[in-house]
């Protein structure tokens, strides 16, 4: 048997890779096995006077919401926006039974807002990019007996 390790873009192939990573998970995690691992977006907006000023955008999954991005213009920072975006996504993801929510931000962004909020370092990747620290945080909404 010859084996080789080929780089390249193929959907065919990548969706082979997946699914069976998949089953794979399954068969290990009771949890997966029952409820499956779909993700569904949830993102928010918000608005002034009909004009599209910031928002974040996120996914839940394996019965957390991941927070991809949250974004505040520059000329509505520090007005307790992102404070209620936050708010407006934790009330969505307990009133969704979510066990909580997770994000990255890295070192130059809002690692302190998050803190004082509630949420907890779970993670740090340094030079990612390079120069830059890469923080994990999480914040649990509920508990989850195993």
């Amino acid at each position: 048997m010859m084996i080789e390790i080929r780089l390249g873009n193929n959907e065919a192939n990548k969706k082979a890779i997946i699914k069976n990573l998949i089953a794979n998970n399954a068969q290990k995690s009771p949890w997966l096995k029952q409820h499956g691992s779909s993700l569904t977006e949830h993102d928010f907006f918000i608005f002034a006077d009909q004009q599209l000023i910031s928002g974040a955008v996120g996914v839940s999954q394996y019965n957390w919401y991941f927070l991809e991005l949250l974004q505040i213009n520059e000329a509505y920072q520090k007005q307790g926006l992102g404070r209620k975006l936050l708010l407006a996504i934790e009330n969505f993801a307990t009133a969704q039974n979510l066990t909580g929510i997770r994000m990255e931000t890295w070192n130059f962004q809002a690692r302190g807002f998050y803190e004082k909020l509630g949420y907890q370092v779970c993670g740090e990747i340094k030079d990612c990019p390079p120069g830059t620290v890469t923080y994990t945080l999480q914040k649990r909404l509920i508990s989850i007996e195993n």
